[in-house]
């Protein structure tokens, strides 16, 4: 069992987890889908300082978001570990990391960032909801949320899900489509077929 290391060495938390008191007019926009709180840890660095990985997993984000910057976000059974305001990547999608492993430089990318810093966020997604998905970080201590595999529950409101969209969903890459399919042989679905909207679906991890 891993404990969870800070992503930063030298950790200065600007932010933590909990309420946020900037006032920040985009901040305060974002954060309503969070009612109103600081959904992660933000660490005050240098534009380039080094952010390795807090926990081993398989990189399933490596993107530009419009308020975050550059994110970079890792999966380990149903845990996804985040990293935004990136400067420069360091890992691709797909790519299995270790605990402690370089993933990218500290930036200020984005726009809802006053001054350089990384913001760390945990996410449960067998949670139903990103408001409910979001912890507090417990650096130092064994993540008591972690489960090795979850189920899926299949939403095709916006996009319809196949089993490679899955992949790419949990595994960074299209590549992992049949290890799905294999761990729910009781769902007779071509790689490419839509899959039955609500049903659920076994999510194995990465090793």
């Amino acid at each position: 069992m891993y404990t969870l290391k800070y992503p930063v060495d030298n950790p200065n938390i600007s932010q933590a987890f909990g309420f946020d008191n900037t006032n920040h007019p985009l901040r305060k926009e974002f954060y309503k889908l969070f009612d109103n709180k600081h959904p992660g840890v933000d660490f005050s660095i240098p534009v380039g300082t080094k952010a390795f990985a807090a926990y081993p997993g398989i990189v399933v984000r490596r993107e530009n978001h419009r308020g975050m910057g550059k994110i970079i976000a890792t999966r380990n059974g149903n845990i996804v570990f985040l990293y935004a305001h990136i400067s420069k990547f360091k890992v691709d999608f797909g790519e299995i990391v270790e605990q402690g492993d370089l993933i990218g430089l500290s930036g200020n990318t984005g726009v809802a960032c006053n001054k350089p810093h990384l913001h760390f966020e945990t996410r449960n997604i067998a949670k139903s909801s990103l408001n409910n998905a979001v912890f507090d970080p417990p650096f130092g201590k064994s993540i008591k949320q972690h489960r090795d595999t979850f189920s899926y529950k299949v939403n095709n409101k916006n996009t319809k899900k196949n089993w490679r969209s899955l992949s790419k969903l949990f595994f960074g890459t299209v590549d992992h489509w049949n290890t799905i399919r294999q761990a729910n042989s009781h769902i007779e679905r071509a790689s490419d077929r839509t899959l039955p909207d609500s049903k659920k679906v076994f999510i194995p991890n990465y090793y």
